[in-house]
């Protein structure tokens, strides 16, 4: 026998909202709905295999990925009866038991300015192009970066098969779905319409961005984004979606690029890429390799410390976080009022430096 109410509270928590006496909720993908909704069209049966099931055939895709996450709920309480983790959509880290961690310290330009000074590479030099020069791996003159550039750069630091999402809406679910070291998708804005073979974008209004861990591709509930009546969304771009915790990024929006350059190149991390945002500031890619978002998490807050005052975004250190994606071009930016500011000319995202297999060891020590 299965214990009802707990498949029913498990439901509730996947669901965001309570079911009724009788099974009934609305509908998780009533947005997609295209005839008239009504009290009973949606029902959850919890006797066998539990299923959401709506009279509706729009919200298909939407309850696809919603059943096969309350099976896998269900399965997992009923095979382990005395675990009682609630649903967050990823395995929740441990409560942490040591004191709390001190407020991230800010940006301190005294403190660059000291560091940078440190820095052994010669002076009075463009460092990009000194670095780019020194790559471990080679990289291609700027006037022959392109979406070549970004497709190598993503089959380089990523395992083959792993499967990338590609930006050119920053508040996107992913327009673009990369399989590392092989072919690329063009994604729809909502669940249930089928991906299609595309060319890697190579451009964007505002760039291309890509995200730092790979993904499963598919869509999935995002608890900490409900709508406005409390319902849960589905999306791509969460941490329930992430396969692997490869990578962090460092990138500073205040420090001046060539003094946070000149820091980067000094840090004993094995930074694994450098490249430019099109923009002013300069991202830097650091091969973590964490075992899961706890772990992530643990080692990102022992960097914290270091960095930040350096002018490292604490923003940037998130551990499901976008980067610009090397090789695309960035045709401006946005305004105070969100209109965007055209460039005299399109920038390119330019890779500076590659070194998939970096050791944790400085730059200036590895050139």
């Amino acid at each position: 026998m299965f214990d009802l109410e707990a498949r029913r509270r498990i439901a509730g928590e996947i669901l965001g909202a309570a079911l009724d006496a009788d099974g009934y909720v609305v509908c998780p993908g009533r947005h997609l709905h295209t005839g008239r909704d009504g009290r009973r069209d949606c029902v959850v049966r919890l006797d066998g295999a539990p299923t959401i099931h709506c009279l509706h055939s729009s919200c298909a895709g939407i309850l696809d990925a919603l059943n096969a996450e309350l099976r896998s709920r269900i399965g997992r309480a009923e095979a382990d009866p005395t675990s009682s983790r609630p649903y967050a959509g990823e395995v929740l880290p441990p409560a942490p038991t040591g004191p709390r961690l001190p407020k991230r310290p800010p940006y301190d330009p005294a403190r660059l300015v000291d560091f940078a000074s440190r820095c052994r590479l010669p002076q009075n030099l463009d460092l990009l192009e000194y670095l780019a020069a020194r790559s471990p791996w080679p990289v291609p003159d700027p006037l022959n970066q392109n979406t070549k550039t970004a497709t190598s750069f993503l089959g380089a630091i990523f395992n083959p098969g792993d499967r990338v999402l590609i930006f050119t809406k920053q508040f996107s679910q992913g327009d673009f779905l990369h399989a590392a070291g092989g072919d690329t998708f063009r994604l729809a804005a909502k669940p249930g319409v089928r991906a299609v073979p595309s060319p890697c974008p190579s451009t964007g209004p505002e760039g291309v961005w890509f995200l730092v861990q790979p993904v499963r591709g598919d869509w999935l509930p995002n608890p900490n984004n409900k709508d406005a009546s409390g319902l849960v969304q589905l999306g791509r771009r969460h941490a329930a979606c992430v396969t692997r915790w490869p990578n962090l990024v460092l990138e500073s929006d205040e420090a001046p690029a060539d003094l946070w350059l000149r820091a980067l190149v000094q840090l004993p991390l094995p930074i694994s890429a450098i490249y430019t945002s099109g923009g002013r500031s300069v991202h830097a890619l650091v091969r973590v390799n964490a075992q899961s978002k706890a772990d992530f998490d643990n080692i990102r807050d022992q960097l914290v410390p270091l960095v930040c005052p350096l002018g490292a975004d604490p923003g940037a250190l998130s551990a499901v976080r976008l980067s610009r994606l090397p090789g695309a071009v960035r045709l401006g930016k946005k305004d105070r009022d969100g209109n965007l500011e055209r460039y005299p000319q399109p920038r390119l995202q330019r890779l500076i430096w590659l070194d998939p297999g970096a050791p944790c060891l400085p730059i200036q020590n590895r050139i």
